[in-house]
């Protein structure tokens, strides 16, 4: 990253600010789609801290389907 820009490539995205919540969360998290392991262990962490999910299979599940896939160039 340089300058605060993210490197070109494939970028997987979580944004809160999309979705209500009590605290108008408006945490992002992004990585490369190579660290989607990683990315993910994160982004059930932040839910699991910020917002009291429960990190369970159907969470998980329902959770990849807000990722976004995003090309940085």
């Amino acid at each position: 990253m340089d300058n605060g820009k993210l490197n070109p490539g494939q970028w997987l995205v979580s944004d809160c600010g999309k979705y209500p919540s009590e605290n108008s969360c408006k945490m992002v998290i992004a990585a490369p789609i190579d660290q989607k392991p990683h990315f993910m262990n994160a982004v059930v962490d932040h839910a699991g801290r910020v917002h009291g999910e429960k990190d369970t299979p159907e969470f998980r599940s329902n959770l990849e389907k807000t990722i976004e896939e995003v090309n940085v160039q």
